[in-house]
């Protein structure tokens, strides 16, 4: 009986698989790391910028309106990884599951 889990730790594809994953990873995490905490350390620091009006005559806030675009960002990063993830990871994984079969 073979072991699978050595055959496709040692699989060169696995390998490229892990390296590709950890680079969009981790670039995704830094771009959700800078939106949310300029978010956050925006309302720390300077909470008048959030207080004011989107334009003159306005309802809406600053502070609403970033928000529901840290919302939305959240949202695109979310499809745009799923986007990725299915037409890079997927490939690749179905590859190495076909080698090692």
């Amino acid at each position: 009986m073979k072991d699978v889990v050595a055959e496709v730790l040692k699989h060169p594809k696995y390998q490229e698989l892990v390296r590709r994953r950890t680079k969009v990873s981790m670039a995704f995490f830094a771009v959700t790391l800078i939106i949310y905490s300029g978010f956050i350390l925006t309302m720390a620091y300077l909470p008048e910028v959030f207080a004011e009006p989107l334009g003159a005559n306005w309802t809406m806030s600053v502070g609403l309106f970033v928000g529901l675009m840290v919302v939305c960002s959240a949202v695109f990063l979310i499809a745009l990884y799923t986007y990725f993830s299915n037409k890079v990871f997927d490939p690749l994984l179905e590859a190495i599951v076909r080698d090692v079969e």
